[in-house]
Order: structure tokens, then sequence, then C-alpha cells
């Protein structure tokens, strides 16, 4: 068990439950409880829009890649605003406000991940800055 959270061979609804608990986890700088959350060969797409853009392959290159990403906010905190399951695939709309790390800037931005679970756990995660792109590949 991990965070309070069992995974394993979860449901569509304790995945979608697990998802939304990484979320909480990386609120409270908790990258641990937050990769539980993933399958040991899930990808990351990171959006294009962001300066760390690509494509992380596997827990460890995924954990890098969050660890480097808190690692710039002095503030972080994410509120999941809307989680929608369509099969496998589970739509999570994020509200951020963060202060940066040296720079003070204050972000306060909106933004969508589409994850696909098989097993229970996420096999991909798709970051989007555009709602409609998100429920697009929510819904093909």
């Amino acid at each position: 068990m991990a965070g309070g959270i069992a995974f394993g061979a979860m449901s569509g609804t304790d995945a979608k439950d697990a998802i939304v608990a990484s979320y909480e986890a990386l609120n409270e700088s908790d990258i641990d409880t937050a990769m539980e959350a993933l399958a040991e060969d899930a990808e990351w797409h990171e959006s294009e829009v962001l300066p760390d853009t690509g494509v992380y392959r596997g827990r460890e290159a995924i954990r890098a890649f969050l660890t480097h990403f808190l690692d710039s906010w002095e503030r972080f905190h994410q509120s999941v605003e809307e989680v929608r399951q369509e099969g496998d695939r589970v739509l999570v709309m994020i509200h951020l406000e963060a202060t940066g790390r040296g720079s003070a800037a204050d972000v306060d931005a909106r933004y969508a991940h589409v994850w696909t679970v098989s097993g229970g756990r996420g096999i991909r995660v798709e970051a989007f800055y555009d709602r409609d792109e998100a429920l697009a590949v929510l819904n093909p």
C-alpha cells in the first residue's frame, strides 16, 4: 500500500481514484507515491508548449522529469477540477497555481492530462493545454 491507496489489479474506478491521488501526492512532493499510479513501462508525453517537452519512457525517466519539474517551483499546487473516464482512458482537468523558484513568477494555468490505463495503472499520459484537444483524444 502506498500513500493509503492499494495499487495492483484495480478496477477502472479504482484506477481513476489512484490517478487523482497521484496529483495530490505531487502537491506534497511525494513522487514515490505518485509513481505508483504508473506502470513500469509507462510513457509520459509532455506538451510541446513546455521547455522540457518530449516523451519520457519508463518510471525512472518519468520520475526524473517530475523531480526536475517540481524542483523548478517555490510553491506548487495542482487542483483536479474534473475527471472523466471513457473505456481505458481517463481525462484529468487540472488547475495549477505555482510560483517559480528563483524567478518568483506566479503561474495560474489550466491544462489536461489524458491517461491510458491497463492492468489498473497508467501506461500512457498525454499532456494538453487545449481542452478540446484533450477531449478529442478521450473520445476518438
